[in-house]
């Protein structure tokens, strides 16, 4: 880890850096195929922005203070407000089609963007970026994190292998129409608290990469 990188909060003068960071990772309308190199972004306008960080719940990765990676997320109130809750019923749950109403019951938090620019010197901080925003939310009360990641027409593989690392489990899908690309699949992931909780963990691999983790997370806020 370089010594230059912190994490913080946004604030409001971050919103041309983020938005800066979100360009760079733009899927084109016309994109199939593979993701480009780092993952992408879909979505959302500055304003959205704004109101993100407004929340409090959107955290940047600074290297030597420019902005470098963000994450935004909405707590459980925020969530039961947004549209993507009001389309919950379009998720396809499989045969987990019991999860949702058991979630329903829950404090939840919406892991909404998760983006970090490509390149090797940032290579191993995708894992800390998405331990931290997922760590705060359950700070806050929350039970269960969801999030989802884009799957069709263009596979989003950067976003996975970090879900992947703070215990994310893909439990359904959900058929979308975003204004920028046209119809798009999204995989659903939920994160219980439990799955950052060195604690809970079998694994004594897990344990100690939870705890290192959680070490780096302090030492760069």
């Amino acid at each position: 880890m370089s010594a230059g990188l912190r994490l913080r909060p946004a604030r409001p003068d971050d919103l041309a850096a983020i938005l800066a960071v979100k360009q760079r990772l733009r899927l084109r309308p016309d994109a199939a195929g593979p993701a480009p190199r780092g993952g992408f972004l879909l979505g959302t306008s500055p304003d959205q922005y704004a109101r993100l960080i407004a929340s409090g719940r959107t955290h940047v990765l600074t290297d030597h203070g420019l902005v470098v990676g963000f994450t935004a997320a909405l707590a459980d109130a925020e969530l039961r407000a947004s549209e993507l809750w009001q389309r919950r019923g379009q998720i396809d749950l499989g045969e987990r089609a019991a999860l949702l109403p058991a979630l329903e019951q829950l404090p939840l938090a919406y892991l909404d963007q998760l983006a970090l620019l490509p390149g090797p010197k940032y290579r191993l901080c995708g894992v800390l970026l998405a331990y931290h925003a997922v760590a705060a939310l359950f700070a806050e009360g929350c039970a269960v994190v969801i999030t989802t990641v884009v799957a069709t027409p263009t596979r989003n593989l950067a976003s996975r292998p970090l879900l992947a690392a703070v215990g994310a489990m893909q439990v359904g899908c959900i058929a979308e129409q975003h204004p920028e690309v046209g119809a798009i699949t999204s995989d659903v992931f939920v994160v219980p608290s439990a799955a950052l909780d060195p604690e809970a963990q079998d694994d004594p691999r897990r344990q100690t990469r939870l705890r290192r983790l959680a070490a780096l997370s302090r030492a760069l806020s």
